[in-house]
């Protein structure tokens, strides 16, 4: 009880340090000597293992002569570009107690009304991977719900801004995933990538039109393409089906207990059937910008992609990643400079943006991917984009995209429910282990 009402404390805390009002264009501190500081905490749930420190401050590839590699920090491009010269860097943990422990004060320093100028976040948890020990873990992120941060008054309103924005084209960002981070106090976050569950077929072996009207339910009963798309266990994302999950302004679930039994059950019943069908070759994987699936065939040969429906009616994607501009920044203009150049073009092909979209998720701005020129980082000093065949049908899938939510903390819930009704030795009835679910979901979205 002590914990859950420090929560309540907590969190009345950073509504009032964000209330500050409308904002469209807040005028800088002049005054002001401190660094601009830029939070970026994109590492856990990545799949890039370098250190992004370092990969900031061997940010761009330079010209040189000979066998000689040389490179512009982060730093020496925003000021060649004019921009502010006093930038601090901040990368947190990846996990364990010193994660903790940052993140802790961090959230303390926040609810003073300071903080970091700019974020650059993974959005709501990710899966950190330990290569010298070969372990794994669940890690959350700084903003489990950056829905509800937007909804307390977290972030400066960008509208004003972006009208006067120099290096962001803001017309080539895909609407309906930047709409996201959209309320009706402005554009308060940038997604920066997004992705869409996704089974992928040999385009010979399966016929299929993309239709907005379908609904998950609606692919149970369809072909066994459709339900292996719908029901498979290796599928990620599980809030792709249950969309819209949460009601943030009410800071409760939007899906109904019954509702969340309904898909574990039908979903569990799928995938018995599976086990007895004849389905055509396919990999279920997130869009990104390269797949595994029978790579010789992949290549040169055409596609046929069936996204995850939803149970409301067509499909949506995941922002996994965001900036966001603090609203206690005393610096706004310099803070909105490292914003509007971090969704560039330029930057979008950078190495930072690797450790969002590597294996993992999709750029923002649409034209990266198409072909040579237009890749994006491997987070090295290579690019990867996508093979022609693949990259129209992504634009295709991409076109029909019903809204996007961000990734949160329940994502993780559903995933440990799913694995516990299916494979789990508890011995709960499935009854009991959603409704635990749903009380802790609840509780989740009350407490953040």
């Amino acid at each position: 009880m002590k914990k859950f009402i420090a929560l309540i404390i907590a969190a009345l805390l950073l509504s009032l340090a964000g209330c500050k009002g409308d904002h469209k264009d807040v005028p800088s501190d002049p005054e002001t000597t401190e660094p601009l500081r830029v939070f970026i905490d994109v590492e856990f749930g990545s799949s890039v293992f370098s250190s992004a420190a370092t990969a900031m401050k061997e940010y761009k590839k330079l010209p040189s002569n000979g066998s000689t590699v040389t490179y512009a920090s982060f730093q020496d491009v925003i000021t060649e570009l004019g921009g502010p010269e006093d930038i601090q860097l901040e990368f947190p943990p990846k996990s364990g107690e010193d994660r903790d422990a940052y993140m802790t004060a961090l959230r303390t320093e926040m609810m003073a009304g300071k903080g970091p100028d700019v974020f650059v976040c993974i959005s709501g948890l990710g899966w950190c991977w330990d290569q010298a020990n070969h372990t794994g873990q669940f890690v959350n992120a700084l903003f489990q719900f950056p829905q509800q941060a937007m909804e307390r008054n977290m972030f400066l309103p960008l509208d004003g801004y972006i009208e006067k924005a120099q290096f962001m084209e803001w017309d080539k960002l895909t609407p309906v995933i930047m709409d996201a981070g959209r309320t009706d106090k402005g554009q308060l976050l940038l997604p920066m990538t997004y992705t869409v569950p996704v089974a992928y077929f040999k385009e010979d072996e399966v016929q299929f039109r993309l239709d907005t009207g379908l609904t998950w339910k609606d692919m149970l009963s369809g072909p066994p393409e459709l339900e292996a798309a719908a029901g498979s266990s290796h599928m990620s994302l599980q809030s792709a089906a249950l969309w819209p999950m949460a009601d943030y302004k009410g800071d409760k679930l939007a899906v109904t207990e019954e509702e969340l039994l309904e898909y574990v059950t039908l979903r569990r019943e799928a995938e018995e059937r599976l086990k007895t069908m004849d389905i055509p070759d396919c990999t279920t994987q997130c869009l990104k910008p390269a797949i595994w699936f029978d790579d010789d065939y992949g290549r040169d040969n055409e596609l046929t992609l069936i996204p995850v429906y939803s149970r409301s009616g067509g499909y949506t994607a995941v922002a996994t990643s965001f900036l966001g501009i603090n609203i206690n920044t005393r610096r706004p203009d310099d803070a909105f400079f490292i914003a509007d150049y971090l969704m560039s073009k330029e930057a979008q092909q950078s190495k930072l943006y690797a450790y969002m979209t590597w294996d993992n998720a999709l750029p923002t701005m649409e034209g990266l991917m198409a072909g040579r020129g237009w890749g994006v980082s491997d987070s090295r000093d290579g690019a990867v984009y996508m093979s022609e065949n693949l990259y129209e049908k992504f634009v295709e899938l991409r076109e029909g995209i019903s809204g996007t939510e961000f990734q949160t903390s329940l994502e993780k819930e559903l995933y440990d429910l799913y694995s516990e009704a299916a494979y789990g030795e508890s011995g709960k009835p499935v009854e009991t282990l959603v409704h635990e679910t749903y009380m802790r979901m609840n509780m989740m979205l009350a407490e953040s």
